[in-house]
């Protein structure tokens, strides 16, 4: 315990801003299990993307990142073969669940987390190559969230159901708001509920 604490001081001493800011928008996420420090996920998940990669790309990416995640990633990308391993979304997340030691929900959640924080942080062009080497099932874990703005795109769901608005239409009796606020209600529910069943379907 002692010197797993005494690591954690030392690498959070010398965090270059950017990875402090990734490794604070996966806490912000709500992604990670209380067991799990985001170092390790952010670690983790990009590695385990990097041997889906060609050596070459792998190497590209981890020379985009910011110092600190780069120096836990340039070892992955460095000691391999040149070929990229073959497996999909299915084998990824399996691969991420066992490493993390967590449920493949979990780690699908984490490395949504992980890739919309990393993507706001690397050229675009480096996402959109890495994307040309994935299989579809694995572009929906990578490169979506620039396409639709941020990595703010994951959060509106979460706020929904964090602070729906049935509350104020208990305050305002009024039938005709009540209509309109059960209208919206549904039509929230509906998207929030959507989104992970189209996920998992693809």
């Amino acid at each position: 315990m002692g010197s797993k604490a005494k690591t954690t001081t030392a690498v959070a001493r010398s965090i270059d801003d950017v990875s402090e800011q990734i490794f604070r928008q996966v806490e912000q996420s709500g992604a990670l299990p209380p067991h799990l420090g985001a170092p390790e996920a952010v670690g983790a998940a990009l590695c385990t993307l990097s041997r889906r990669l060609s050596g070459g790309e792998a190497r590209d990416l981890a020379s985009a990142l910011p110092s600190t995640i780069q120096a836990i990633v340039q070892p992955c990308a460095t000691h391999r073969d040149e070929d990229p391993e073959v497996f999909g979304r299915r084998e990824f997340l399996e691969t991420l669940a066992e490493h993390l030691h967590i449920d493949t929900d979990q780690a699908r959640a984490v490395s949504h987390a992980v890739f919309a924080a990393v993507e706001r942080e690397i050229p675009m062009k480096e996402v959109t190559d890495i994307e040309s080497q994935l299989p579809a099932d694995l572009k929906e874990l990578w490169g979506r969230h620039r396409v639709a703005g941020s990595s703010h795109a994951e959060r509106p769901a979460d706020t929904s159901l964090a602070a729906p608005p049935p509350r104020a239409s208990v305050d305002t009796p009024a039938p005709d708001q009540l209509r309109d606020d059960v209208g919206a209600d549904g039509t929230a529910a509906t998207s929030s509920g959507d989104a992970p069943a189209v996920r998992r379907a693809s």
